[in-house]
């Protein structure tokens, strides 16, 4: 190796210009890098479930949709109601919009009721016709179909739901959707829906990453300059994690590996991780200069723990492709690609640079040397005789915190309160039934229809009853959405049983036989938007009906996977002596199949990863004992942030998971350089080993996890809260990764 950054440095301008050249060509690929919070990120590899959930938006045509809330105290009135027909008509003019349906659409059979067959030349519509606007506003917010469809129980609030056609993004929908309503003064407006959300989180996380990666890359640089008092050093630093991120990107826009939610602080890791190599070579080059050995040799001496730092990473991040989940997948990969692309980036650009201009002796602000006077020296007795035995005593008790992780979380938790998107959820919630969709869809079994055509009664192109639209089957179907209303944190529900419930109450509250029902389904709604919020719900075979639940996803201690599994029992038991089959599906059901494998693959990865890493160090280090010791710093990391995370009721969720990944990958690189570090001086001196081990590789440790650490914790001002929670979390893994570190291996390698 030693020959090799020689070259290096003797063909600094060469090694440049092919780095130079290199970028350039990247370049062409970096427009096609990009963020995705779509439905594929929120799904298992090969889930059945989601392949279920795209077949059935095909069976029933459904669409992704938005839907806006409206306050408006006299939104029934004349003046009121123009505001809202011309709002609409904006708003279907936006681009991928489909149609917008609201209050204005629904017909209204009872100005004044007459009897059912009549009722179907009776409807009347809000602008359209002379009506009574209060008896119209009661009868729609009395009504089956559309109470909390699109208006409340109080007549305070209407909701326009606004369909839209299928498109690959709705970001630019969503924005001018916003703009229209932020424009309209009419009307205190919230946008909300599973496209919103998706367009949100996206919006966020490009907030986050440019926001933050800037106030970062800005702290990190004051920093670094702060402590190693040399400005080139610095700058030699953060221009090579810059440049590894540009590699990266360019690289993961070539595969078309998109940031997604989990992968959302992909950037800041690899960013981090980078500066960590960085600030090693830089420490040993300076101690190196005063030792008075040449640069190649003193990279030579930091390449080979570089190295196995690098490669006990990507093991980490690669242990996550024993998870099923797809974005925790791709995070895995992309992790994987960044710790390589760094490594070779790192020991190429840096010995070019200081080829051009040489690094200055050491002259940093000794954090070591505080450290070790202030903190290590005269509390290392106690540590030895109290602090270890604890920590070894708290390993059980983190095992035991660990398995009472929750994994169970919110998508208006994802949001602070004081974001618009968190209000307009909360308000859709309470007032227009619910957020988050699933869907049950029922099926009958085939059957064929003979026809007499000796019957007197028979006639060509006369409308007979089918599957669900006979009386004992819609029976079946009206108790099934009745009893399921029931559960409190199901919202509003939605299917033919709803159309049905119309026709009753305008037959007075009769129920319909098989004539009637055959009425509803061809005569009543001849509203083409009425229509079509019923067809979105049979098959056209009429064999499958479709009931759609919104979850209130704000509900008190709501916990999902309870919720779908008493669903899911309700319909075992319902339907056990019956030949009708069920699905359970939806965006709902989606995320919380990926919720429940999160714990499960969590533990496997970690098995896999410290079984892994402990090879590896058996290798780097030939020697058991070195080797547990090493590999107890980040069993300790990991056990200590899942018990915080169990103690203060932190869910594991998409962003959480990440986090072990952190503590593993940190905490392995500052055991491995302090380890490495204390048995090389061992064979110099043993009895001034520990202080040279902390004065050289223990400084590089205390400038990388005090900039790191300052750095995770600008996240907090996030309104995002999972960067809130991944920035505090990552900061705490940082700090326990380091303490160990510096603290446990001297003792226990010390005395071996």
């Amino acid at each position: 190796m030693k020959f090799f950054f020689q070259s290096i440095i003797a063909n600094k301008n060469t090694a440049l210009v092919i780095l130079i050249t290199l970028s350039i060509i990247l370049f062409s690929w970096i427009d096609k890098f990009r963020f995705d919070a779509s439905s594929e990120t929120l799904v298992l590899e090969d889930d059945q479930s989601y392949e279920m959930y795209e077949e059935i938006n095909d069976r029933f045509s459904s669409a992704e949709f938005l839907v806006v809330a409206l306050i408006d105290q006299d939104i029934f009135s004349t003046k009121s109601l123009l505001n809202l027909s011309k709002l609409e008509a904006k708003l279907e003019e936006v681009v991928n919009v489909s149609n917008v349906i609201s209050i204005l659409d629904a017909p209204l059979f009872e100005q004044p009721k007459l009897s059912l067959v009549k009722s179907a030349t009776n409807d009347k519509y809000l602008l359209l016709d002379d009506l009574n606007l209060i008896n119209a506003k009661q009868e729609l917010i009395e009504s089956p179909l559309f109470n909390e469809l699109i208006i409340n129980d109080l007549g305070t609030a209407v909701a326009m739901q606004i369909n839209l056609n299928n498109a690959e993004h709705y970001e630019i929908t969503v924005k001018n959707i916003r703009n229209i309503l932020k424009e309209d003064q009419n009307f205190v407006s919230y946008l909300a829906g599973p496209a919103m959300i998706v367009s949100d989180t996206i919006a966020y996380i490009k907030n986050d990453v440019l926001t933050f990666g800037f106030l970062t890359f800005l702290m990190f640089f004051i920093l670094l300059i702060v402590f190693f008092r040399d400005f080139w050093s610095a700058f030699v630093i953060m221009s090579n994690a810059s440049l590894v991120i540009y590699i990266t990107i360019c690289l993961l826009g070539y595969f078309d590996w998109p940031i997604s939610i989990v992968s959302s602080n992909f950037l800041t890791l690899l960013f981090i991780s980078s500066v960590a190599v960085s600030v090693h070579m830089i420490v040993k080059l300076k101690e190196g200069k005063t030792r008075r050995f040449s640069y190649e040799e003193s990279l030579a001496k930091i390449f080979i723990p570089c190295l196995y730092t690098a490669l006990t990473t990507m093991v980490g991040f690669l242990s996550l492709l024993f998870s099923n989940i797809q974005p925790v997948i791709d995070f895995g990969k992309m992790m994987a690609l960044g710790v390589v692309i760094n490594l070779l980036i790192s020991f190429i650009f840096i010995p070019a640079l200081i080829g051009i201009r040489g690094i200055a002796e050491l002259s940093e602000f000794s954090l070591s040397k505080i450290y070790y006077k202030y903190l290590y020296s005269n509390t290392k007795k106690i540590f030895k005789n109290f602090g270890v035995p604890l920590i070894f005593l708290f390993l059980p008790i983190s095992i035991y915190l660990s398995s009472g992780l929750k994994v169970e979380n919110k998508f208006i938790d994802y949001f602070d309160e004081s974001t618009e998107i968190h209000q307009g959820m909360k308000f859709i919630d309470s007032e227009l039934g619910g957020t988050t969709p699933i869907d049950i869809v029922l099926t009958l079994p085939e059957e064929e229809i003979f026809i007499d055509e000796d019957d007197l009664f028979y006639s060509e192109g006369s409308e007979t009853t089918e599957y669900w639209w006979r009386q004992k089957n819609m029976r079946l179907l009206k108790s099934i959405q009745s009893d399921l209303n029931q559960i409190p944190e199901l919202g509003k529900d939605l299917s033919i049983v709803n159309g049905v419930l119309l026709a009753e109450k305008l037959n007075d509250f009769n129920e319909m036989g098989d004539l009637e029902l055959a009425f509803v389904k061809n005569s009543l709604l001849t509203n083409d938007k009425a229509k079509d919020v019923l067809n979105s719900y049979i098959s056209s075979d009429d064999r499958s009906a479709r009931i759609n639940f919104r979850i209130i996803d704000s509900y008190k201690d709501i916990n999902r996977n309870d919720l779908l599994t008493r669903v899911d029992d309700y319909l075992v038991s319902k339907l056990k002596d019956t030949n009708v089959e069920y699905q359970l599906s939806g965006l709902g059901v989606l995320y919380n199949n990926l919720l429940q494998s999160l714990f499960g693959s969590q533990i496997t990865s970690l098995t896999f990863v410290f079984g892994a890493i402990f090879l590896m160090l058996l290798i780097l280090f030939r020697s058991l004992l070195t080797s547990l010791i090493v590999i107890f710093v980040p069993l300790v990391a990991v056990g200590f942030v899942f018990s915080f995370m169990s103690l203060f009721s932190i869910p594991l969720d998409i962003m959480t998971i990440t986090i072990a990944s952190i503590s593993v990958g940190m905490s392995v690189d500052y055991a491995i350089h302090i380890a490495w570090r204390f048995r090389e001086e061992q064979k110099i001196s043993r009895r001034n080993a520990e202080i040279n081990t902390i004065n050289s590789s223990g400084q590089a440790v205390l400038i990388t996890a005090m900039t790191v650490i300052v750095g995770f914790l600008v996240f907090i001002f996030s309104n995002f809260n999972p960067t809130v929670l991944f920035g505090l979390l990552s900061a705490l893994a940082i700090f326990v990764s380091a303490a160990l570190a510096l603290r446990f291996i001297p003792i226990f390698l010390e005395s071996k």
